[in-house]
């Protein structure tokens, strides 16, 4: 049985390559999607921190908070 509750995330990406079993192809495409979330979160957290307008922070603090809840 394939325990991917218990692999990283890297290990799950790289086991899932090339897999034909959907289930494990949802589990790592979930993952990408979520890395490419943790790269837009990380441009605007750079974002925020270079900021001085008040608006422009709560609008990225907004986007921030949605893309880190759950989906």
């Amino acid at each position: 049985m394939f325990l991917h509750h218990t692999m990283t995330d890297s290990e799950i990406l790289r086991t899932c390559e090339g897999c034909e079993s959907p289930h494990l192809r949802l589990v790592s495409d979930r993952l990408r999607d979520r890395v490419q979330d943790l790269r837009e979160i990380h441009k605007l957290a750079l974002r925020v921190g270079a900021s001085f307008d008040a608006a422009d922070i709560r609008k990225t603090a907004a986007t921030i908070t949605a893309l880190s809840g759950d989906k």
